[in-house]
């Protein structure tokens, strides 16, 4: 009895570490044809708005910027939209921009706005967003994925996971 407990514990070890190498392979694989590719150039690269207007990256750049990477069907992204959306009101005076990229295409998103009164923009990224966050730092393409930018257009802060407020202010307190 005590040696068939050995085999199938032996047997369960074994898989669980096949398991986890594979995830790791997978994720690392993922990260090495980004960086085979090159980053994505975040200030050359156009959305649209929630409303079909236009949105240049460019038109954002030489601000403090705080970028989301958000889906409507994703919890933690849906909870953390009304924090995103007052740090927005905020910082603004400040000279920060605050964008939400959404990896939705428009009718979900526009359902989830309609239920909601937020003032943050929001723009549309749909799976080109999921190559972008990628570029940036999100590995493993999991959502929500928050990034600061320096004036200078630089990445200065990443967060893979909800953010918080003292977070946030933390990083315009450093972000300039």
């Amino acid at each position: 009895m005590r040696r068939r407990t050995l085999v199938v514990a032996g047997v369960a070890g074994g898989s669980a570490a096949l398991g986890i190498g594979a995830a790791l392979w997978r994720a690392r694989k993922r990260a090495a044809s980004v960086d085979a590719e090159g980053p994505i150039d975040l200030w050359a690269l156009s959305f649209v708005r929630v409303d079909g207007s236009p949105l240049s990256m460019a038109a954002l750049r030489g601000h403090p910027l705080l970028l989301n990477f958000w889906a409507t069907w994703c919890v933690p992204c849906a909870i953390e939209m009304p924090l995103l959306d007052s740090f927005a009101r905020s910082v603004s005076s400040r000279g920060w921009n605050v964008l939400a990229l959404a990896i939705d295409s428009a009718e979900p998103v526009r359902g989830f706005l309609a239920k909601r009164s937020l003032t943050l923009p929001i723009a549309l990224a749909g799976a080109q967003g999921l190559d972008l966050s990628r570029s940036l730092g999100n590995t493993i393409g999991a959502l929500p994925f928050t990034v600061a930018f320096a004036t200078s257009g630089a990445a200065a802060r990443r967060k893979l996971g909800p953010v918080d407020r003292s977070l946030l202010d933390s990083w315009t307190a450093f972000v300039q």
